[in-house]
């Protein structure tokens, strides 16, 4: 299949792990990270389906109609079935917190598309390590090729764009992916000046500005509590 095929056929959530990874298949210093970032991505596409709504920093379920993908549907049943009301942070919190397999899914339907392999490693007999190397290279380099001209020339970005920018922004996935770039440091900038969204341009934007505050602070107070 055409590489830019594959990548318009990969999800938001796909392209979020799959620029988590170095080449070797490792997280890193996402490893944490990307949990937080993840399941902000998920409630960001859930606001998009029409899902869930965001008042008074609350999060609400407006239509519990399943959205035909597993992942969305695994969080939407989550939060339909608290009968407490809860703010954005507590929610990505709580999401991460409750095991749902989320980023394991995202693995599992990568490898299904041939685009990372799994190699497990013990040490000792006891300790097991997990890395995904990349089986198409050119699949990540072109995404992050696509990326890295977007942001650098200007070009209008669209709302799942942004998002991506966010999560990557907030998960030490920049220079990850672009340290190596002879335009890094400009790159860098006009990352940080694009996710300050001084001035949201549309109520999707806005809402991207408040789960990337959300995403943030979850992540600053996982620092200060019980990793998981």
């Amino acid at each position: 299949m055409d590489t830019y095929k594959k990548i318009e056929e990969l999800t938001l959530l796909q392209k979020v792990v799959l620029l988590a990874l170095d080449d070797k298949g490792w997280f890193g210093s996402s490893e944490h990270k990307i949990k937080f970032g993840l399941v902000g991505a998920i409630l960001f596409q859930l606001y998009q389906q029409g899902r869930i709504q965001f008042v008074n920093d609350e999060v609400l379920v407006v239509n519990a109609k399943s959205t035909e993908d597993v992942i969305l549907d695994r969080v939407l049943n989550l939060i339909k079935a608290s009968g407490k009301p809860r703010s954005l942070r507590s929610w990505i919190q709580r999401i991460v917190y409750k095991k749902l397999l989320l980023r394991k899914t995202v693995l599992k339907q990568l490898l299904h598309q041939k685009i990372i392999s799994r190699e497990e490693y013990s040490f000792l007999v006891v300790f097991y390590q997990t890395k995904f190397p990349l089986l198409n290279i050119e699949v990540k380099r072109r995404l992050q090729e696509q990326i890295c001209e977007k942001v650098v020339s200007g070009k209008m970005m669209n709302d799942e764009d942004l998002m991506l920018l966010v999560v990557m922004n907030n998960c030490k996935m920049v220079r990850k992916n672009f340290g190596s770039y002879i335009q890094y440091i400009k790159l860098r900038g006009h990352i940080n000046e694009i996710t300050q969204f001084k001035s949201p341009a549309s109520e999707t934007e806005t809402v991207i500005k408040l789960l990337q505050t959300a995403i943030s602070r979850a992540i600053m107070a996982s620092n200060v509590s019980i990793h998981v």
